[in-house]
C-alpha cells in the first residue's frame, strides 16, 4: 500500500481586523461606529465585529 500524504496547508490570514476600517467599508453611521469601538476596541476578530454590527440597510431599487 502506498503512503500518500494528503495534508492540506491552510495559511491563516490576519485574525484581528481594524474596526473603524470595517465600519467604513460597510457604511455604518458614525454613532454606531463609536459604539463598536467602545465595545470591541480598535482591533477585533471579524466574527465579533459581524455579531455586534447593526443590520445592513436594505438596498431598494
Amino acid at each position: 500500500m502506498k503512503n500518500m500524504n494528503n495534508r492540506q496547508v491552510h495559511v491563516p490570514g490576519p485574525h484581528e481586523r481594524d474596526v473603524a476600517d470595517h465600519c467604513k467599508k460597510l457604511g455604518v453611521d458614525p454613532a454606531e461606529e463609536r459604539k463598536l469601538l467602545r465595545l470591541l476596541g480598535k482591533h477585533a476578530p471579524l466574527h465579533e465585529i459581524r455579531a455586534n454590527a447593526p443590520p445592513k440597510r436594505p438596498r431598494f431599487r
